[in-house]
């Protein structure tokens, strides 16, 4: 039997493990000269509503800042931020022991001068009958004139002090009236339904008038107000229907109507302000609250559209990388209606065949196409 040379194995082995590095040379110039893979879509014919989208903020169209009409130690704060209120609702109360004090006894010296307003008017109406009496008297010459004129003296006298107790009366009841007007304005109103959306003042505090101890928002009556890129002004019409959805409640979106545009441009942003009425606004809105706005500038029953990443959008126009053969081409599309999802467009076939997300394929450069599962 032959034995093999021992130098042979060392030989073998080198070439062997050559051409298993040739192999996998070869594998990685495949894989590296392999060309990428690019998921194409034709366009369809569908419905495109074509929408303006703004983030905005709701604000209500009426708020008060409310305060006291009178210095003082508040006594009691009656509502919290966040709490509804009904016009006339009290809002907090100032501490008014001297007023107190001055109300009772303005009322009590009131009821005294109303009792001798009383006694004046009995005592008057006794003196005028006397009178009347002792004249007649006078006339059949039963009595002298000098009795006459005592009684009629008597009679005027009574009606002086009369007429000075109604005086009093009248000084009382202004004073009381002047008491119970301060008194009033211990209390701290809200001037119309609506929402506390600050209060600034706790009991114990000193307030004096004029300062504002409670920010109220009328809710019944809001505008949403957002901004939008000035390149969208051309599509906007006052009056165009929008849809408006608050994040805290997507599942109940409601509508509103643009009815305002502008009237400037903030030039150091490029933006321009859009003011929108709710048609109804939901009982959970709040001020300040974030919302995004659909506003719908068209709608396109049977446009031929694609998705919104088909579309590159490029400074001298719009563009979708058009299949031909296993390579792409730039093709020049106008876009017509747009919305989140899909764009609607001419320039384009039914049976073309384009990029789905044009931004992964490159011009000219061949690629293997496969189509997008529907």
């Amino acid at each position: 039997m032959n034995t093999p040379s021992p130098g042979r194995r060392p030989v073998f082995g080198w070439w062997l493990g050559l051409a298993g590095l040739v192999v996998a040379g070869l594998l990685v110039a495949w894989f590296v000269r392999r060309p990428p893979t690019a998921v194409v879509v034709a366009p369809e014919v569908r419905e495109v509503v074509d929408l303006v989208v703004v983030s905005g903020r709701l604000r209500a169209i009426r708020e008060a800042a409310v305060g006291a009409e009178i210095g003082g130690a508040i006594e009691e704060a009656l509502v919290r931020e966040g709490d509804r209120v009904t016009a006339g609702q009290e809002l907090a109360r100032l501490s008014m022991l001297d007023y107190d004090s001055q109300r009772e006894q303005a009322r009590a010296a009131r009821a005294t001068s109303a009792a001798d307003v009383e006694v004046a008017a009995l005592a008057v109406a006794q003196a005028r009958r006397d009178l009347a009496r002792v004249a007649e008297l006078a006339r059949g010459g039963v009595t002298t004139s000098a009795e006459l004129e005592t009684v009629g003296n008597l009679a005027a006298r009574l009606a002086a002090a009369e007429n000075a107790a109604r005086a009093r009366l009248a000084e009382n009841d202004a004073a009381l009236a002047v008491l119970e007007r301060q008194l009033a304005k211990r209390s701290v109103r809200a001037p119309f339904a609506g929402i506390v959306t600050r209060r600034s003042v706790e009991p114990g505090q000193s307030v004096v008038p004029g300062t504002a101890l409670f920010l109220v928002a009328e809710m019944s009556a809001v505008e949403i107000y957002a901004e939008t890129d000035e390149n969208n002004v051309q599509r906007l019409r006052v009056g165009q229907p929008a849809t408006v959805i608050a994040p805290a409640y997507r599942d109940q979106p409601f509508p509103a109507k643009l009815d305002q545009i502008g009237p400037r441009v903030e030039w150091d942003r490029g933006v321009i302000g859009l003011r929108l009425t709710p048609a109804q606004p939901p009982a959970f809105l709040l001020p300040n609250m974030t919302v995004d706005v659909n506003i719908e500038v068209g709608r396109y029953p049977q446009a031929l559209t694609l998705p919104a990443a088909a579309v590159l959008r490029a400074r001298d126009g719009n563009y979708v990388m058009l299949v031909e053969g296993d390579r792409f081409t730039r093709r020049a599309v106008k876009v017509i209606g747009e919305n989140p999802a899909h764009v609607a467009l001419e320039g384009l076939t039914a049976g073309d065949r384009v990029a789905r997300d044009a931004t992964k394929v490159t011009a000219d450069a061949r690629h293997r196409m496969t189509a997008a599962t529907p």
